[in-house]
């Protein structure tokens, strides 16, 4: 098998793995409500091969590799009143809540820093 029906057989593989059922997932349904899963796809390929001539010594070797992660990321809960989506674990709102604490940080280790330097200059 050359490298080109590597790279095709992988691809076509990966594809049938990587439908937009996989992000968007099948209804589940309860008496009062319906939860529809939504998931974040990453998909990552790499192929290449090589030829070697050197005198007496001939090869060549190819390789073809990927690899892909499903996360979950929300989920979209219908019921009598509506429609809302219920997010897994709030990225953007941790990193607002960082930023919000960083000036009181640093503010702490400046004066910590100056409470250990004005201590190392009296032990002098």
């Amino acid at each position: 098998m050359n490298i080109a029906e590597l790279i095709k057989n992988t691809l076509k593989e990966a594809q049938e793995l990587m439908t937009s059922k996989t992000v968007v997932g099948e209804p589940i349904k309860t008496d009062t409500h319906t939860v529809i899963p939504v998931s974040k796809v990453m998909f990552g390929f790499g192929g290449g091969g090589a030829e070697g001539d050197e005198k007496g010594k001939k090869g060549n070797g190819q390789g073809v590799g990927g690899g892909w992660s499903i996360e979950p990321v929300a989920f979209v809960v219908v019921g009598k009143d509506g429609a809302k989506l219920m997010t897994i674990g709030d990225k953007e709102s941790l990193t607002g809540k960082l930023m919000d604490l960083a000036p009181s940080v640093i503010d702490s280790v400046k004066e910590f820093v100056g409470k250990n330097d004005s201590t190392e200059e009296e032990a002098e």
